[in-house]
């Protein structure tokens, strides 16, 4: 079943009310009235509701049923990505969306050949609708234009925080297994040259373990995904 995201305010008793370029997407899906779809809040409660009305800029939904998010992962995924060049950023966006990711920062860093560029409403929009593809019950939180020292601000916040540099001597999943089901887990990877000597030098003085991700050395728009993967699968099956 399809699923869309609407605030709260889009919800009015028994009704939710769709606007915007949500519309479009329904009557591409050629919606008649008294077919169901999945529609969130994005806080904490996914409706079931029944098409009662479709109009030109709105359509109007009657809930069936709701119920509380069970598709998000229990521990609190952060994951921080270099600026990359081209395209590079939404596809890692999206498929970070898709493998579970809860917030999403992107920051500059010394090796970054990228220049950030405003860019997050098309960020946003690439999250959302990897979210509605992927039947996540919320859109992950989108952060941008952060340094690289506000990066580390909040990567250690974390329950558990990891940097990846190549010269690191200590393996990530080495510190994933010695934490059963943290609150919180958060990483950074760097840009397409990688992270400097220093900056790694930075992120160990601030408390966060610097790992390596293995013995072969992965793309930018891999080692994150990656990573995502084995945090998510290692965690999300211990329910």
């Amino acid at each position: 079943m399809h699923k869309l995201f609407v605030s709260p305010e889009d919800i009015n008793g028994n009704t939710i009310t769709v606007t915007g370029e949500d519309v479009e997407h329904l009557h591409a899906l050629r919606m008649r009235e008294g077919e169901r779809i999945f529609i969130s809040d994005g806080e904490k409660t996914v409706y079931d509701a029944a098409l009662s009305q479709m109009r030109k800029n709105s359509a109007v939904f009657e809930i069936k049923s709701q119920r509380p998010f069970e598709n998000e992962p229990q521990t609190d995924i952060t994951v921080c990505i270099a600026l990359l060049k081209g395209g590079a950023c939404e596809d890692v966006i999206k498929q970070s969306v898709e493998l579970g990711a809860n917030r999403i920062i992107i920051f500059s860093s010394s090796n970054c050949i990228a220049k950030e560029r405003e860019k997050d409403g098309k960020y946003y929009k690439t999250a959302r609708q990897a979210a509605m593809q992927s039947g996540r019950d919320t859109v992950p939180k989108l952060l941008t234009g952060f340094s690289f020292d506000e990066m580390l601000e909040e990567l250690k916040k974390a329950e558990i925080s990891l940097f990846f540099h190549e010269k690191a001597t200590e393996h990530f999943y080495d510190v994933l297994e010695k934490n059963s089901l943290p609150r919180s887990a958060a990483f950074a990877v760097g840009p397409e040259g990688g992270f400097t000597d220093t900056e790694a030098e930075s992120a160990e003085k601030n408390g966060i373990k610097v790992v390596f991700m293995g013995k072969r050395i992965l793309r930018a728009v891999t080692a994150p995904l990656c990573a995502l993967s084995v945090i998510a699968a290692l965690y999300d099956r211990q329910r």
